[in-house]
């Protein structure tokens, strides 16, 4: 049934447009400040990305591995269409300001996109002023979120991609729309050639959409094709496009490599492989482990890595795989143990800031952060019924799917084979996410509830995200992170 459209977009009160407006801004000039300020060699992995964005500045098609880009990693077999997306605006910095500091505002505006798209997924889905307001708070005041928006960083434009995706996904399965869908097609696809870790959640969309809609998917697309217009038509290549390139890069990576992406020594030589900080950290642990490197030829590889952050990283590593090495074995930790130790690193890498330097909230402050969590996922399991809340079902599938992919496959798999707990646990990785599950959340805690309850557990919850976001950034600052 094909809903009216003024009802699918709410026309929203003056005082709810007003705080949107408000925390918009406050979040801008935030990313802002933070991509003007914040120094050199800071943000997490920029330097790689900023390099690649140059070396795709330098010509219209994709680059290849030389020389040049061997201490950036691979660039190609991989998602590159944020790299090629900032190679083509590096052409439009005529402003006195430098490449790197252009390309971080370029970021800021991904950020404040991504926000406007997650107000408007708000308003689609949920008809309470209070869980909207509580739900944007949250967005526009989760540390490593707004951190991470001020860098050269391509999970920006995957977070972008995600709620652009799940907003037109969520559209679709209101009006069964043409656009609604090809749009969510393209958005994904895009997604999917900016990142790998998107695909889980490409996949998850890709399972409800068709459980929920396969009997009237054909006859949309037919429905749309049939209009002759040359703009749904425009759209369609669009798609086809992206998808042929996805096929190239994942079905050609495997028929290649027998895996979606390869590892950087399955396509350089080694000692290509060794000009590059991650690959050679990863190598001098494992060869050591294996007993292919003794203590002192992985000491003198792990020294020559130029960074002092994944230097210190690869030291620490070797010292840890040394003491387990002479340890009595012990069993791996089961999936429920592990479980409980990624949601302690993935709070303290989302609620702080996990970059070349680190910014940990507090055990105490960290607390309150799980009691929001417990309180507002219990209340809505216990209010939770099939169909009631209208239109979640499809962000709380998502969500579930994703993080159990996420923690259980992913980085559990990264635990099995080396042995450390913490290892590639970040919080940018749920930020694709992030929107469907703060959805959740604040509709759990405040939905439906009495005003006083809206007042204050909902203030005592904006009272914490807005406190644990740049006040407290600020807070702790020292000058090391200031350029």
């Amino acid at each position: 049934m094909r809903v009216p459209h003024s009802s699918i977009q709410p026309r929203l009160h003056r005082g709810e447009q007003f705080v949107f407006l408000l925390l918009f801004v406050c979040f801008g000039i935030k990313t802002a400040w933070l991509a003007v300020n914040i120094g050199r060699g800071v943000f997490p992995d920029e330097s790689t990305w900023f390099g690649i964005s140059r070396l795709f500045s330098a010509n219209l098609l994709p680059p290849s591995d030389s020389a040049a880009s061997y201490h950036l990693g691979l660039i190609t077999h991989i998602p590159d269409l944020y790299f090629w997306l900032m190679g083509r605006l590096l052409h439009l910095n005529v402003f006195p300001l430098t490449d790197l500091i252009f390309l971080r505002l370029v970021n800021v505006a991904l950020g404040l996109t991504a926000i406007f798209f997650a107000w408007r997924l708000i308003t689609l889905l949920v008809d309470s002023s209070a869980v909207r307001l509580l739900f944007m708070v949250m967005m526009t005041s989760t540390m490593m979120l707004t951190f991470i928006y001020g860098a050269v960083n391509y999970d920006n434009l995957s977070t972008l991609l995600a709620v652009t995706s799940l907003y037109y996904l969520s559209r679709f399965f209101r009006e069964h729309g043409y656009n609604d869908l090809i749009g969510w097609a393209v958005l994904t696809l895009a997604g999917t050639m900016t990142k790998n870790v998107f695909l889980p959640y490409a996949a998850a969309m890709v399972i409800i959409l068709a459980a929920r809609e396969w009997k009237t998917l054909f006859a949309v697309i037919a429905g749309g094709l049939r209009a002759h217009s040359w703009l749904n038509w425009l759209k369609l290549l669009a798609l086809l496009t992206l998808l042929a390139l996805n096929l190239n890069l994942y079905l050609g990576n495997l028929l290649r490599f027998g895996q979606l992406l390869p590892t950087m020594n399955m396509v350089l030589p080694l000692n290509a492989c060794l000009q590059n900080r991650l690959f050679t950290r990863g190598y001098v642990v494992r060869e050591f482990k294996n007993g292919r490197l003794d203590w002192l030829a992985a000491q003198r590889l792990a020294l020559g890595i130029r960074n002092p952050a994944d230097r210190a990283d690869a030291l620490n590593m070797l010292l840890e795989a040394r003491r387990a090495g002479n340890a009595q074995p012990s069993a791996p930790m089961s999936r429920l143990s592990y479980s409980r130790s990624w949601l302690r690193y993935m709070f303290a890498r989302t609620y702080g800031v996990a970059a070349q330097l680190s910014m940990y909230k507090k055990p105490g402050l960290i607390r309150l952060y799980y009691a929001f969590f417990i309180l507002a996922a219990a209340l809505f399991c216990w209010r939770w019924r099939p169909g009631v809340p209208p239109g979640l079902g499809p962000p709380l599938f998502i969500t579930l799917f994703y993080i159990t992919i996420l923690m259980q496959m992913v980085n559990y798999g990264i635990y099995s084979q080396t042995g450390m707990v913490g290892l590639a646990i970040t919080g940018r990785y749920i930020f694709p996410v992030l929107a469907p599950l703060y959805i959740i959340l604040a509709h759990g805690l405040l939905y439906r509830m009495p005003r006083w309850w809206q007042w204050t557990a909902g203030g005592a919850a904006a009272l914490l995200f807005i406190y644990g976001d740049f006040p407290w950034f600020l807070q702790h600052l020292t000058p090391l992170w200031l350029g």
